[in-house]
């Protein structure tokens, strides 16, 4: 029973059914324009690539992008989708896996930094356009939002099994999650002598002694 309302309190909606073979070509046709656009991005910078330009890259003709994406800044929005997926999964894995909150925790440091488009390039032109672009900054904000409130949920869980501290609210935790990984990424992108998985080691590193309790078989009272 126990088991059940942990389940209950901090589950995620079920998987989506597999997909058909139409809906399967459908999503490797975005998948498609959604890496040129990356490659791009990276390349030119946000302001200077045109929808041709990845619809060039992605060898489709120009109609095609409007078919799945309705501007550029959209795309951008789909960028924050696929990293909403990756804190979706971290909490699940929290919710039905044996492990530590702190690996689950630790796993999606490094995937939210490890993709497969990651570059200096690609980092440092997506901040500057969420500095620049309203639309985009705006789109960004609100995944930031949907993913601390998917974040403070793997922290509670923590807390729930005495692995994570309880004196500071999940919401802070989160938040402190968010400036640590994007202070990482950001002094990562200026500095070419910086290693990303270094960086990124120590960063959560610096975050989880902040993070974890001061003792590890620490009492079910407190507050969140």
């Amino acid at each position: 029973m126990r088991i059940s309302r942990t389940l209950s309190k901090h589950a995620e909606p079920l998987s989506p059914p597999p997909l058909s073979r139409r809906e399967r070509h459908s999503a490797a046709v975005r998948q498609r324009l959604f890496d040129a656009a990356m490659q791009m991005f990276a390349e030119r910078g946000f302001v200077k690539t045109t929808v041709e330009d990845i619809t060039d890259a992605a060898d489709v003709g120009k109609g095609t992008f409007f078919n799945y994406f309705h501007s550029k800044e959209e795309l951008l929005n789909s960028f924050g989708e696929t990293r909403i997926a990756k804190v979706q999964k971290a909490l699940r894995e929290a919710i039905e896996g044996h492990e530590p909150v702190k690996s689950a925790v630790r796993r999606l440091f490094f995937d939210l930094a490890l993709e497969p488009t990651r570059t200096r390039e690609l980092t440092r032109s997506m901040m500057l356009t969420m500095l620049s672009n309203e639309n985009v900054r705006e789109f960004a904000c609100a995944r930031l939002q949907q993913s601390g409130a998917l974040t403070a949920k793997i922290f509670s869980l923590g807390q729930d099994r005495g692995e994570v501290r309880r004196d500071v609210r999940v919401s802070d935790l989160a938040q402190t999650f968010r400036e640590s990984h994007f202070g990482a990424m950001l002094l990562w992108s200026l500095m070419p002598s910086a290693r990303l998985n270094s960086t990124i080691n120590r960063a959560f590193n610096h975050f989880w002694d902040g993070a974890a309790p001061a003792h590890p078989a620490e009492k079910k009272s407190g507050r969140r």
